[in-house]
């Protein structure tokens, strides 16, 4: 570790991680997917640190390799945003939150699983602050991790909050909200090509075209969907990217070492959902992904994939 980052770890105060936080705050139903077990400011303003917990064996983001996977600093990212957002600049908890982008680097050596469950520290950097009246509308968030002293990866992105009726002209504009129609849910592909076991876990479906494929939704699943929804959740979209990577490399036990991804706009549950996937120069396992919804496209990304 350099002098400034033991500097940095010896000025943050005790976190607790004996309790997750108030579902409430991270928008989760289930207890069990909730991270964040505590937070303090730190003194410069809109800096703060917050703990999380991963579980050494998670229903979904499951280890690889003896390795945490890098889409739990993406979640603990996403609570982050929300906690923070509610408790500390007061927003509603009617509040609906839509990111706009995300970006997440990790460094795999520094991901090892240990012979307990992972106790996360964070350092957040909240700034580009916009409020509406007295209540905030829009933030960028940053974070560094650390873990057992090594800083393991970063994540950072753009959230815009929304209250109810804002809400509800975004996402459905002069026509109004209307009720979705049934979830695309086709035939998953073999879930060994994309390093799963069950056909539950894997968001891919038929093959349409030369690495493209159709994106099913499984509205029961327990994670991607802990709650119900109205879309296909930024979690999932984020899960469609790199699935197909793997499958596009023929590397179902690689890891994700980066994910830089932008969202577009709102992708429906119930309309024809593809992911096209092409190589690029910068790397021997390096993607550019696009999914595409009538014609449109409502979320790209590139990932970085590294064997290990």
């Amino acid at each position: 570790m350099t002098r400034a980052g033991q500097r940095l770890l010896e000025a943050i105060p005790a976190l607790s991680f004996e309790r997750s936080i108030a579902r409430r705050y991270v928008h989760r139903q289930a207890i069990a997917e909730v991270f964040l077990t505590d937070c303090a400011e730190l003194p410069q303003p809109n800096h703060f640190v917050i703990a999380a917990q991963w579980p050494r064996l998670h229903g979904f983001y499951r280890t690889r390799g003896g390795l945490y996977d890098p889409m739990l600093m993406t979640e603990t990212l996403r609570q982050a945003a929300i906690y923070l957002a509610h408790v500390r600049y007061r927003v509603p908890l009617s509040g609906r939150f839509v990111m706009q982008d995300i970006h997440v680097h990790a460094q795999l050596d520094a991901l090892k699983v240990g012979p307990a469950a992972a106790d996360v520290t964070a350092i957040v950097t909240l700034s580009d602050l916009v409020h509406r009246g007295d209540v905030l509308s829009s933030l960028r968030i940053d974070l560094r991790f650390w873990l057992a002293g090594r800083e393991i990866g970063s994540a950072s992105g753009v959230a815009v909050v929304l209250p109810p009726s804002a809400y509800t002209r975004a996402r459905w504009g002069a026509a109004g909200p209307r009720t979705p129609g049934p979830a695309r849910f086709g035939r998953a592909i073999a879930p060994s090509l994309v390093g799963h076991v069950e056909d539950q876990h894997v968001v891919i479906g038929r093959q349409t075209a030369r690495d493209e494929w159709e994106v099913r939704a499984d509205v029961t699943h327990p994670v991607l969907f802990d709650h119900p929804l109205d879309h296909l959740p930024g979690m999932l979209l984020l899960e469609v990217l790199r699935q197909s990577t793997f499958a596009t490399f023929d590397v179902p036990d690689a890891h994700m070492e980066s994910i830089d991804a932008a969202f577009h706009r709102f992708a429906e549950l119930d309309q024809r959902t593809t992911v096209r996937v092409r190589t690029l120069d910068e790397g021997p396992l390096a993607a550019r992904a696009v999914i595409r919804q009538g014609g449109v496209d409502v979320t790209t990304g590139t990932i970085r994939l590294a064997r290990r």
